[in-house]
């Protein structure tokens, strides 16, 4: 990720704070990003010859159909008055996971072989809260090639309770001891 990328989203973040509007700012930024990540839209952004009257007109066509807090809007205008719209995903990646640091939450991701009750998902939801002293936002995915259990990455570290590992090293010892 940029480092301009995280400097745009811990001042955006800052302002957002000061003005109570963190959860709503960043809701509202991750639709305008969606927005520029439009194919179309986002050719046209990243042509070299796009004058910064166009990417000006193109910023305020946007606010007027997203209707954004003005905050927001203001600072999508710095960001085209910069050329800096090529990073907004960027922008709303870095500021989420800044906010969820803020606020103390944390993603997790929980991959399993088959689909998890609700008192499996709660039970890894619980651990990993326990674990981290966050509260424990789990996204959910499925991969069948793992025959059973589940991993869990976390903050970078992945714990690895699926039979497929299981498997793999208990061929890797068999295959050492012969």
């Amino acid at each position: 990720m940029p480092a301009a990328a995280r400097r745009y989203a811990k001042a955006l973040l800052s302002l957002a704070q000061e003005a109570g509007q963190e959860e709503a700012i960043g809701a509202e930024l991750t639709h305008i990003a969606g927005v520029l990540a439009e194919p179309s839209l986002a050719r046209t952004l990243a042509l070299p010859t796009l004058s910064p009257k166009t990417r000006s007109d193109i910023v305020e066509s946007l606010i007027g159909a997203a209707a954004p807090q003005a905050l927001l809007a203001n600072f999508l205008r710095v960001l085209a008055a910069n050329d800096r719209l090529s990073v907004v995903a960027d922008i709303e990646s870095s500021y989420h996971s800044l906010l969820e640091k803020l606020l103390g939450r944390v993603r997790v991701r929980v991959t399993s072989a088959a689909e998890l009750s609700e008192d499996e998902l709660q039970a890894i939801v619980d651990a990993f809260s326990h674990k981290t002293n966050k509260t424990v936002i789990p996204v959910v995915e499925r991969d069948p090639e793992l025959l059973g259990g589940v991993t869990v990455e976390i903050e970078g570290q992945v714990y690895d309770a699926s039979l497929k590992s299981q498997l793999q090293r208990i061929a890797q010892a068999l295959a050492e001891r012969l």
